[in-house]
């Protein structure tokens, strides 16, 4: 059975993309450039996390799950969330967060855990993705390890129906309903099914036809909601509802579509630059934001230079320090896994 779909990984780093390019460009040109919807890069990200943790989750042990998780997201998160702050306290004009609001953006859970110490701002504000998929780590595996994997489709199907009762309600701004994520739920859960209709051996027509048709549901539901459930653009557009509607209609039937053609690529080349090119995604998400911007902000202040430009530099700079920092961090989890993971290194 097929475990790495390649193409995801180019499609994880073109959403990273995206939203570097939404952060440094937008206001700077025309109202409708491509980069004005590359926020929904984040999306993106959810449904392929839906996808990658249900494979990972049910090839793993509990706590094997725990760990891998942790080696893969915290020690690199740690090193640049601290090198983004001494950055913005050495650059002029950097605009630093104050030291706690720096102790609580290492702990990864944002501005929930910031605003019960009445702290506001985050090292880096693209940091509030990262709780997002914490919490969706945190629940999958913990009723995995409750109730085992075979009874995931009750997971599934129980928190969709939480998700419209929210809508239905007009509960969903709520505390809780953020925390059950009801926002995000059918990125999550469209990855999800995806993964469960492309690894399963079928022997039941009932089951096969279940995952067929809450597949397209998810997609559906998805795009109906996707007004309400995505922040509205500080300048909006005539347009929004309509591009945004019909964006995520296209993020469900390509990510499905990329899926299935990564069945049949077996080029060891390709596959070795995939695993490249998706390894630069996490850095590059965590590396853009701030420092991108703090950098970019300087050299046009201080040298005149038009801010466009400087960000199209900035663009291949944060690509080529996401490629050093994809090394090191490489080499730091394969030590990490030796030592807390030995029988799976």
């Amino acid at each position: 059975m097929k475990s790495y779909f390649p193409l995801l990984d180019i499609l994880r780093f073109f959403a990273a993309f995206w939203v570097m390019s939404f952060h440094y460009f937008l206001g700077y040109s025309g109202e409708l450039s491509w980069y004005r919807y590359g926020n929904l890069g984040v999306p993106l990200f959810f449904i392929i996390s839906g996808f990658v943790i249900s494979q990972s989750v049910a090839n793993a042990s509990t706590k094997a799950f725990a760990l891998g998780r942790f080696i893969r997201l915290f020690p690199l998160f740690w090193i640049i969330c601290t090198l983004t702050y001494i950055l913005t306290l050495l650059v002029p004009n950097g605009n630093p967060v104050q030291f706690p609001e720096y102790l609580i953006s290492m702990t990864m859970l944002g501005e929930n855990l910031g605003n019960l110490f009445g702290y506001t701002r985050l090292v880096d504000a693209a940091y509030w993705s990262l709780v997002i998929e914490l919490i969706f780590y945190v629940a999958i595996g913990l009723f995995v390890y409750l109730f085992s994997w075979k009874h995931v489709r009750w997971f599934t199907a129980l928190w969709f129906i939480v998700s419209i009762a929210a809508y239905f309600l007009n509960v969903e701004n709520t505390f809780i309903a953020k925390t059950l994520l009801v926002r995000h739920a059918s990125y999550f859960l469209f990855g999800m099914t995806l993964m469960l209709v492309m690894t399963t051996a079928y022997s039941s027509l009932r089951l096969k036809l279940y995952d067929y048709g809450f597949l397209i549901l998810i997609a559906l539901y998805g795009a109906f909601i996707s007004y309400r459930a995505l922040p509205p653009y500080l300048t909006p557009h005539p347009l929004d509802t309509e591009i945004v509607t019909a964006l995520q209609v296209v993020f469900f039937v390509s990510v499905a579509l990329l899926v299935y053609i990564s069945r049949f690529i077996t080029s060891q080349r390709f596959l070795h630059w995939a695993i490249i090119i998706g390894g630069l995604t996490y850095p590059l998400y965590l590396l853009h934001q701030t420092i991108g911007n703090t950098i970019i902000k300087y050299v046009t202040d201080t040298y005149s230079i038009p801010w466009v430009q400087g960000a199209i530099v900035m663009q291949g700079i944060m690509v080529g320090a996401a490629y050093i920092a994809y090394r090191y961090d490489k080499k730091l989890r394969k030590k990490l896994t030796a030592k807390l993971l030995p029988s799976k290194h």
